[in-house]
């Protein structure tokens, strides 16, 4: 039991660090609702657009079924918005606002860019290979990201980054008491088996993502850590939930959370490490939680 509650007590505290932006504004609209449609038709801004369509398209472009087969950098079909939801701009669902003004960064007396990170998502959240730094995908990832956390104070994350703090469950997780949940509230979206729903040809990708098996995450993936699902799907899950008025209990999220990841997931490469990084590793509760996923 001792085991089980340090093991929760480092992931939480990744979760509840809270920087200066916390602190220092308030979440306004407009940081959420960055919209590319309204940008002229310049070709700084068509690379915008293009960084948006690899998040919301992933699969099309650099994924396992991408039309250039040459692209085909991720090793499943998932999207990068099958997470960050919303094109990266949903609150407390790992949004892109403020992210480029906070990388670089120090973790573990090592710095860690932007491309590094993107590159974490690639090969554990994707189960792919990483992007090379001079692509022109890689480019339109980052210029979307930027865009995405325009006005952001450099060094600040605005309210609504990262994943909304959850409180400990009254009880351990249980994965069998998760298989209730799921079956009550996300079964009927993600199916009996966890395996999404795949869009219909020649479309590829999902409507739904798959939550484990060979097409899901990779076992190094933040969504893979108990602490970062269980707050993950309170705050966003089932899908159109308020952050503010969560369906799901605490304990309930804790469950379902420990059920998803005791199914089965690809393994990480062995030299990954998790996306977001615990205590024992970072050297501060702020430095981890700008890792979360």
């Amino acid at each position: 039991m001792r085991t089980i509650a340090w093991e929760i007590c480092i992931a939480l505290a990744a979760i509840v660090g809270i920087g200066a932006g916390y602190l220092l504004f308030d979440k306004t609209a407009g940081h959420y609702a960055v919209d590319v449609t309204k940008l002229p038709p310049l070709p700084e801004n068509d690379l915008i657009r293009y960084g948006r369509d690899l998040v919301v398209d992933t699969p099309l472009h650099i994924g396992r079924s991408a039309q250039d087969p040459a692209m085909a950098y991720g090793g499943n079909d998932l999207a990068c918005q099958s997470c960050h939801l919303k094109a990266g701009l949903q609150p407390y669902a790992a949004p892109f606002v403020s992210t480029a003004a906070t990388f670089p960064m120090m973790v573990d007396n090592k710095v860690i860019t932007l491309p590094d990170r993107i590159n974490s998502c690639m090969t554990l959240g994707l189960n792919g290979m990483p992007l090379p730094e001079d692509s022109r995908e890689m480019a339109a990832l980052l210029a979307y990201i930027k865009f995405a956390g325009k006005g952001t104070p450099e060094g600040v994350r605005l309210p609504g980054m990262g994943l909304l703090p959850i409180p400990f469950p009254e009880a351990p997780p249980d994965s069998r008491r998760g298989i209730a949940v799921y079956q009550e509230h996300c079964a009927s979206c993600h199916g009996q088996g966890g395996q999404g729903e795949a869009k219909l040809p020649p479309e590829v990708g999902y409507y739904v993502p798959p939550l484990w098996g060979p097409a899901s995450f990779n076992g190094g993936a933040g969504m893979g850590q108990i602490a970062y699902a269980a707050s993950y799907i309170r705050a966003t899950m089932p899908v159109g939930v308020d952050y503010s008025e969560p369906i799901l209990t605490v304990q309930e999220a804790w469950d379902v959370a420990a059920y998803m990841i005791a199914n089965p997931h690809p393994i990480a490469p062995p030299e990954s490490r998790p996306e977001a990084e615990t205590p024992e590793t970072s050297e501060t509760p702020e430095e981890a939680q700008e890792q979360a996923p």
